[in-house]
């Protein structure tokens, strides 16, 4: 089979985790606030389409339909290089897990980072619900998207979240696997799609599609209380999924590999086979 190896795979990672654990604080909140902002416009594409077409055609189609248009915030994050709060559940875990960087710099990453996320969907989510910027057909369609993330019950909310720090932790693995934009572009596409046909929960997602639909006052049923409910619940399905899930596997996937010692991948600097050179 084609492609470069796991391992090379998970050196790159831990390069770049470390890259990140050691941007200030400044850099830290203004890549978290284009990553909202990025995924917001993803939001928008899928509002503006799903809305049309939900004039001509059943709802139903209509939102999967606009499924197809959501990754294109995603390919904004990769190719502009911004970040989402569960994109630094595999890379900078990584280089933690090496030895090249610290939980509390993970920990610091992991904050800023979501804080400048939620600044970013809630920002341009009010842009968006003022009279006049976008077709009332995609403000409805934004109500029923709200309405649906908070129909959810806890259980509910939890395995979708967990499913959605799957997906996102798989996207970023495969983002490092290739070596070429074009093939970025198009994971993120399919990423996005997986993500928003089933409306996943993902934490910053699903803030922006909340606040979307209540700014907007289409949503029906959803309250700011749900949202806040929704958000701690899929943080936690999120880091489940991502961290305890794909990440793990990962890690043995790795250190299953042919000349890899499995301390070196844990442990050390360099090259998970150079390390087991020396």
């Amino acid at each position: 089979m084609g492609g470069r190896d796991p391992d090379q795979i998970w050196d790159e990672s831990v390069v770049e985790g470390n890259r990140r654990l050691s941007r200030g604080t400044i850099g830290l909140a203004a890549t978290g606030l284009v990553g909202g902002v990025d995924v917001m416009f993803g939001i928008l594409a899928l509002t503006v389409v799903s809305g049309a077409l939900a004039v001509a055609v059943p709802e139903q189609i209509a939102h999967v339909t606009g499924s197809l248009v959501f990754g294109i915030g995603f390919v904004l994050l990769v190719v502009g290089r911004s970040e989402l709060f569960t994109e630094n559940f595999l890379v900078p875990v990584g280089a933690v897990l090496r030895g090249v960087g610290t939980t509390r710099s993970l920990a610091r990453l992991w904050a800023v980072t979501i804080a400048g996320n939620l600044v970013g969907v809630v920002a341009v989510a009010a842009i968006l619900t003022r009279t006049g910027v976008v077709p009332p057909e995609a403000l409805k369609a934004a109500g029923e998207l709200c309405d649906t993330v908070a129909a959810r019950d806890v259980g509910a909310a939890f395995l979708s979240a967990f499913l959605a720090g799957t997906v996102m932790t798989l996207f970023t693995w495969l983002t490092h696997a290739v070596d070429d934009d074009g093939a970025r572009v198009m994971i993120s596409l399919l990423i996005g799609f997986i993500v928003a046909a089933p409306s996943l929960n993902h934490a910053v997602v699903g803030v922006g599609e909340m606040a979307f639909g209540l700014l907007a006052d289409t949503a029906q049923q959803a309250t700011w209380a749900d949202l806040a409910q929704n958000f701690a619940i899929a943080a936690a399905g999120n880091l489940v999924g991502g961290l305890g899930f794909v990440t793990l596997t990962r890690v043995l996937q790795v250190r299953g590999e042919p000349g890899v010692s499995a301390a070196s991948v844990t442990s050390g600097e360099g090259s998970v086979r150079d390390t087991e050179a020396r």
